[in-house]
């Protein structure tokens, strides 16, 4: 499990379907991610996102907020299938829109895929007109790369280097007045 100040973050249960459900059937949570699933999708998807975790521990955590404790969404990190690259991915429910959980769960999970996983970097892509989408990215110091063709469509691809990540995190620490940690 991950923690954050206000959020926590763990692996999806099949208790979590009808909250996963509502939002992957929300037509304004999935414009820009694919059509809105039924709840067969739905249950398939969190089969495949609790079986990615048992292969490769790379995959989704539901976001939950940690004092009600009520789903907020989800955020996880896998493979694009065109590069293998890592990409890190995020959905909110819409009534929690603009709180900034989107960058925190984010945030909380690229440090998890560094410290874990290890990559060179972190991607992650968006349709060109998904502006809250584009910054989160921009939030967590993530870079523009180009704008290529992935999951059969045209999206922008920004990334983050394990260096760039820790550097932008130290300087936060900097500006909030604590000690950055040099380890």
């Amino acid at each position: 499990m991950l923690e954050t100040e206000r959020l926590f973050l763990r692996e999806l249960k099949e208790s979590d379907t009808d909250a996963i459900y509502a939002m992957r059937s929300d037509k304004d949570v999935m414009r820009f991610i694919r059509e809105p699933q039924n709840r067969a999708e739905t249950e398939s998807w969190i089969q495949l996102v609790s079986s990615r975790w048992e292969i490769d521990k790379l995959g989704f955590c539901g976001v939950f907020e940690k004092k009600s404790g009520k789903f907020l969404g989800w955020c996880g990190v896998w493979r694009l299938a065109e590069t293998k690259e890592l990409e890190i991915g995020y959905a909110i429910v819409k009534q929690f829109w603009n709180r900034g959980y989107a960058t925190e769960a984010a945030e909380i999970f690229l440090q998890y895929a560094f410290e874990n996983i290890k990559p060179d970097k972190i991607t992650a892509v968006a349709e060109p007109e998904n502006t809250p989408s584009r910054r989160v990215m921009e939030k967590l110091g993530m870079n523009f790369v180009k704008i290529a063709e992935f999951y059969d469509r045209e999206l922008v691809q920004y990334a983050i280097t394990e260096k760039e990540f820790l550097a932008q995190r130290r300087e936060e620490r900097c500006v909030e007045g604590k000690s950055p940690d040099f380890s």
